[in-house]
């Protein structure tokens, strides 16, 4: 099933701007048609829309940067469920409670890679793709220092065994501190910012929807912090791009 992220992008991609008048339409139909029907389906994202609320119990002491207590965003969940993934703690959309599994799968429906459920910590299905990684390297380590030495095998034992015992250490030891997303994909902080200033288009009706586009955003390509993303986030809350997307819709191209 393609994300809400991953349809909105299809819609950008299938026209480059400038816009003619039509496009605009076309663009801003198909966003909103995509939003009312995961809202249909999600209560995270019905929330959103509705401009209602997301917390949790003992969210006063997780808000140390005032900014996770507030109104229902992409964002903000994406934090509230990282704040809670260790705990399992449930969380309230709207007044009514979830378990944090469930809205960690409502919110992978809109944003991928997020990678935000509880897993519990000696869960073998934790440690899985860790240990993978960490022997699939091992072993190709080995194979190429027994290619130096003729009459050893297909792989060094002696790098097989210490690599090996203190890799899979390294990788138990970060994986129990410590939970990923795949460097692969999208990152989950810029989808979620991304998804907010078009939510809040939608729920304006507003044709700068159709100049909400992800190269438009700003983001850090490789550290994510706070600093960066907070004051982002509130700036979409308060609408602070729109005379930006007026600007580049301003002038729509001819036909």
């Amino acid at each position: 099933m393609d994300s809400l992220y991953t349809l909105c992008r299809s819609v950008d991609n299938h026209h480059a701007p400038p816009f003619t008048a039509e496009q605009v339409a076309e663009i801003v139909a198909h966003k909103t048609t995509y939003f009312s029907h995961e809202a249909a389906q999600n209560p995270l994202v019905h929330e959103i829309l509705q401009g209602g609320t997301i917390t949790y119990f003992g969210i006063e002491q997780d808000n140390r940067r005032n900014f996770i207590e507030g109104p229902a965003t992409f964002f903000r969940a994406h934090e509230i469920l990282r704040h809670t993934r260790r705990s399992n703690a449930p969380i309230l959309i709207g007044g009514r409670e979830y378990p944090h599994n469930a809205v960690a799968e409502q919110f992978a429906r809109c944003v991928p890679n997020a990678k935000l459920q509880h897993v519990p910590r000696f869960s073998p299905a934790r440690y899985t793709t860790s240990l993978a990684l960490t022997w699939g390297g091992t072993l190709l380590i080995a194979h190429l220092f027994a290619r130096d030495n003729p009459g050893m095998g297909p792989f060094d034992p002696f790098v097989v065994y210490y690599l090996g015992i203190l890799g899979s250490i390294a990788a138990l030891t970060y994986t129990a501190l410590k939970t990923n997303r795949d460097v692969r994909g999208p990152a989950p902080w810029n989808s979620a910012i991304y998804l907010d200033l078009n939510a809040d288009l939608v729920r304006r009706n507003s044709p700068g929807l159709a100049g909400a586009r992800k190269e438009f955003m700003p983001h850090q390509k490789f550290l994510k912090h706070p600093d960066f993303y907070y004051p982002l986030a509130r700036r979409i809350e308060a609408h602070g791009f729109d005379a930006e997307l007026s600007r580049r819709l301003g002038e729509p191209a001819k036909p």
